[in-house]
This record gives C-alpha cells, sequence and structure tokens, in this order.
C-alpha cells in the first residue's frame, strides 16, 4: 500500500487533471436523454445539471480509479522481479517514466553502467512464463546509418524506441546472480570491439 500511497502523492496534479478533463467531457453527453425526451431548453438542462454532474463526477472517478490500480499492478509486479538476484547484483538505480500522466503507463527501468557503456534495463511483459529483459546501451550513432546497419545484424540489437537487445529470461534464470550482468559486460565488450561511441561521451563534451 506504501507504493500505492506514494503514486497518489506524486501523482497529485495529474489526477486531479484527469479528473477534470474526463468530468469536462463526460458532462455534456449527460444531458442528451433529457434533450432528446423533452426538447432544448434552458428549464430542460437546469433540471438535468444536479444528476449530471454526479454522474459526470463517478464516471471520472472510475476511469482514474481504474488506470491508478492498474499503474500499480503493473508497477509491483515489475518491482518484484526487479527484486530477483540477477538485477539486484547489477547495483543498478531505479527509474520511473511516465510521471503526470496517470492515465497512461507508469514503467520503472533499471540504469547504469557496465565496462565503458551505460544501460537501460527494461522488463516487458512481466506477467509472460519467459520474462522478456531488454537491455538498451545508451550508445552515439548520429546519422551514421551504415553503424546502425552493422548493430543490428551483427549484434542483433532491435531497433525499435530503443536500439536495445531482447533476452527471454526463466524466472529462476533471474535467481542466478551473474545472468543479466554477463549479457551487459558481452554486449559492452561487443560496442568496444566496434568502437561504437558510449552516449555519456558526447554529453559531456
Amino acid at each position: 500500500m506504501k507504493d500505492l500511497f506514494a503514486i497518489i502523492k506524486t501523482e497529485s496534479a495529474s489526477l486531479v487533471r484527469g479528473f477534470l478533463t474526463i468530468f469536462l467531457l463526460a458532462l455534456p453527453f449527460t444531458f442528451i436523454p433529457a434533450l432528446f425526451r423533452n426538447g432544448f431548453s434552458m428549464h430542460v438542462i437546469g433540471q438535468r445539471l444536479p444528476g449530471s454532474l454526479l454522474y459526470s463526477a463517478i464516471l471520472a472517478t472510475g476511469v482514474i480509479l481504474i488506470a491508478l490500480l492498474n499503474n500499480y499492478n503493473k508497477l509491483q509486479q515489475k518491482k518484484r522481479i526487479f527484486d530477483l538476484p540477477a538485477f539486484t547484483e547489477l547495483g543498478f538505480e531505479g527509474a520511473v517514466e511516465g510521471y503526470n500522466a496517470i492515465i497512461k503507463e507508469l514503467s520503472t527501468y533499471l540504469i547504469g553502467k557496465v565496462g565503458n557503456y551505460s544501460f537501460r534495463v527494461d522488463i516487458i511483459h512481466p506477467k509472460q512464463k519467459n520474462i522478456t529483459v531488454e537491455i538498451a546501451p545508451m550508445i552515439y550513432i548520429g546519422q551514421n546509418q551504415a553503424l546502425l546497419n552493422r548493430l543490428v545484424q551483427e549484434l542483433h540489437l532491435q531497433d525499435n524506441l530503443y536500439l536495445a537487445r531482447i533476452l527471454y529470461l526463466s524466472e529462476a534464470q533471474l535467481y542466478e546472480r551473474d545472468t543479466v550482468r554477463k549479457e551487459l559486460a558481452r554486449l559492452s565488450d561487443e560496442l568496444s570491439r566496434m568502437g561504437v561511441t558510449p552516449l555519456e561521451a558526447v554529453t559531456e563534451v
């Protein structure tokens, strides 16, 4: 429950904004049945207003609660997996993206350095039997299409939102402390051999 209250506290402004947005979008539609029955008049709108305000508030509250609980459940699933030895052994920092957008999905991931490169480590589909782990090196490619092609073809990185290597690991494998670290060290060595520039080397200039 602490995590749920933490989300509510952190996202309080977003919760209020989301509530008001849904409330205002729903409100006009609650007048439609009465207007169809009785025709348009200010008298009809005035009579209907208290009920419309109540229905809109209930709907907005329901949508916000569903979004809040959905985010909470997903964060809890990821937290349980990130607490397994393969991830805790990394000593990486936790991070969250998606703040101030409570009706969207909050996402947690780990970030840290192995070898010469920093990595973003995320869990995709935490409910699946084989857990999908995304390891994304933080590298600079610029407009070098040839390098991008080599990374995809030779290192088997997927070019989606991030250039990342996808691992499919069982939960039993995640109880082994060096499972993820070995993959990160291997990828770091491969990037070094190709002479790929770490992103932090560019941002520090």
